[in-house]
């Protein structure tokens, strides 16, 4: 990545300000958002789809999950997509062309964090780096988009008009869990821990052990170490769905990609994992569990 494309991100950073257009409920609007009373630091609050195709990824989401997509426009002029699936905003679509040479497009999920400039620094401190912001975000906080220690890209918010709240009970097509593939697992818990606030705990699943993130009585997101030495940390964004063979399969009549389908021997043939027609990676995830 170049500094023209970090200020690029910025810009989708700010794309933030469409939380403010939908977090009020009765607002008109084809879909609300509840919100807290206080912010719930240690969620993942917002996502947004980054890509260079909009319309590919609309017709893909479209067919696969049954999304509404409501045209916005930033304060600043830019275009933006809003996400809503079962009457509730889950997310947002960027246009963002990938830089020279680069793949960039991508799911990118927002933290809540206690204190964004403290974060950042905390994350310079430890070899990440600050790839937009912190700033403003009008009528909501402060936010910037990270990259971690060992390389995964997240976005941290901390909002003063409060985060989505736990109200909402998932339907197909909502994001049900973030989950980072680490280089190290142990240190990657450390530095989140560190930044949000949640503290972790330890399970067994099969192929090893798996470390939750844990904030207000609920687990969070998860941390594993990543399959193999060569896959780039990233944080993996899952989709409910009723059946993800089945899901699947309308992956690639969509102009996807199926990465891994479902298969025992991946957590007993519950989840797969595709991409997109503009390479975002994402999980489908069996709802109910």
């Amino acid at each position: 990545m170049n500094d023209f494309f970090y200020q690029r991100l910025l810009a989708a950073v700010v794309m933030l300000a469409g939380i403010s257009a939908c977090g009020t409920t009765g607002s008109g609007r084809g879909a609300d958002l509840p919100l807290s009373a206080e912010p719930l630091t240690g969620k993942f609050i917002w996502h947004d789809l980054i890509t260079d195709d909009v319309a590919a990824v609309r017709g893909f989401y479209g067919g696969l999950f049954g999304w509404k997509f409501e045209e916005t426009k930033h304060p600043n002029g830019s275009d933006y997509t809003l996400i809503s699936a079962g009457g509730h905003f889950i997310g947002g679509i960027v246009q963002l062309d990938d830089p020279p040479g680069i793949e960039y497009s991508r799911w990118l999920g927002y933290l809540s964090v206690p204190d964004v400039d403290s974060a950042v620094k905390t994350t310079e401190a430890a070899g990440g780096l600050a790839v937009a912001g912190p700033l403003d975000v009008p009528s909501i906080g402060r936010a910037a988009a990270i990259q971690d220690p060992q390389g995964a890209v997240v976005g941290l918010l901390h909002s003063k008009i409060g985060d989505p709240d736990d109200s909402v009970t998932p339907v197909a097509g909502h994001i049900v869990w973030n989950e980072l593939l680490a280089a190290d697992d142990i240190a990657a818990s450390g530095f989140y821990q560190s930044i949000t606030g949640a503290r972790s705990r330890t399970i067994q699943r099969r192929g090893g052990e798996y470390i939750m993130l844990r904030a207000q009585g609920r687990d969070r997101a998860g941390i594993m170490r990543r399959p193999l030495d060569d896959v780039e940390p990233l944080w993996l964004t899952h989709f409910a769905v009723t059946d993800p063979a089945a899901a699947a399969l309308r992956v690639a009549d969509l102009g996807g990609t199926v990465l891994i389908p479902p298969s025992a021997d991946l957590r007993d043939g519950t989840m797969a994992v595709v991409a997109d027609p503009s390479g975002s990676i994402l999980a489908l995830h069996q709802w109910p569990e």
